[in-house]
């Protein structure tokens, strides 16, 4: 009783925003002063010496308090350190001026998403699609904020409207793949991850989407392929090896299985999944033994792991062990584990 993890779901990198350098705004001292200094903080902040880019940004502030652009950028310098508070006050003041400052809906939104303040967030991304209708990223991270909501179909309504707007978006198409998968659309989501690659062939994270997905639908040698090719880009991927075993598993080579789980477990020791598996794998060449040593690890890394006792118990009960093996299938059900309670029916 395997359990595949795959990829956790794509984010993009902060993608700060600096306007382009501006002239002074006013023939007077302090706008000259301060357009100066906006200059200033737009180079330091292209070069990543933020705190400088700050500095230069509040500077030019006290010059020319309602200088809404400056506000802007460096509410995106205290994004790029993860100051979010900050950056949603600054993000704030920009607004008084829209038109100057549309972007600061976008940037508020992706702050507030750090922060967990999620409906805030999609909020923001509403009003930064009003805003510029052909920018894809609002778009694409207020699918991901429906997709974390189990609106699948918001989602893949809002990753096709990014992807209308910029078609090489290879995030947008992963993403939408993964809904649709969550959508059991499994052709459709495959077909995505397929696009995502023939744009960007590094995303290890698609590859191994797309291995889930093959493996869901029978075509466990396109899905092994799919996570070598996602282990050949990360060695490191201890992830990707766990669901090969799973693959290998499906197929029934369990030897191949339990070599996959164990560089699993190499590369991850806490890693409770690659455990299980591996003891599963055991159970079926009869090593009951090694099947139980590994479930009771997998239980040790995780005491809630449901089908860590499910599977030990049936080694157990193997294993002549009916008390351990009650036990086990109990907890199992306890804890809501899918199929612990056919094996109940005759422990006292």
């Amino acid at each position: 009783m395997t359990r595949i993890i795959v990829a956790a779901f794509s984010f993009l990198a902060f993608q700060g925003l600096a306007q382009d350098t501006i002239q002074a705004m006013v023939l007077n001292n302090d706008s000259i002063e301060a357009a100066k200094l906006y200059n200033s903080g737009i180079r330091k902040f292209n070069g990543k010496e933020m705190n400088g880019a700050i500095a230069d940004f509040t500077q030019a502030i006290e010059k020319q308090k309602d200088f809404h652009l400056a506000y802007m950028n460096r509410g995106s310098a205290y994004m790029e350190i993860k100051k979010f508070s900050e950056a949603v006050s600054d993000f704030n003041f920009s607004l008084n001026d829209p038109e100057a400052c549309k972007d600061s809906y976008f940037l508020r939104g992706r702050c507030h998403m750090e922060m967990d303040n999620l409906d805030k967030a999609e909020g923001d991304f509403g009003s930064a699609i009003t805003a510029n209708p052909k920018d894809e990223k609002p778009y694409y991270y207020r699918g991901v904020i429906k997709f974390g909501n189990a609106d699948y179909k918001g989602a893949i309504k809002d990753f096709d409207k990014a992807i209308e707007n910029n078609r090489s978006y290879a995030y947008a198409y992963n993403d939408r793949g993964s809904a649709k998968r969550m959508a059991e659309d499994y052709e459709g989501a495959a077909a995505d991850y397929k696009k995502a690659l023939m744009i960007d062939q590094s995303m290890v994270f698609a590859h191994n989407n797309l291995g889930s997905t093959l493996r869901k639908t029978g075509k466990h040698d396109q899905a092994i392929l799919a996570y070598t090719q996602a282990i050949q880009l990360d060695g490191q991927n201890f992830q990707a090896y766990n669901n090969r075993g799973s693959a290998k598993y499906d197929k029934e080579d369990y030897k191949g299985a339990i070599e996959d789980f164990t560089k699993a477990i190499e590369l991850n020791p806490a890693y409770a999944y690659a455990y299980n598996n591996r003891g599963a794998a055991k159970f079926k060449l009869q090593d009951y033994k090694g099947c139980i040593d590994d479930c009771s690890k997998a239980i040790q890394k995780n005491p809630n792991y449901g089908y860590a006792y499910l599977n030990r118990g049936n080694a157990r009960e193997l294993m002549r062990d009916d008390e351990g093996a009650c036990a086990d299938w109990n907890k199992s059900v306890e804890l809501g584990t899918k199929g612990g309670e056919q094996y109940i029916g005759d422990c006292k």
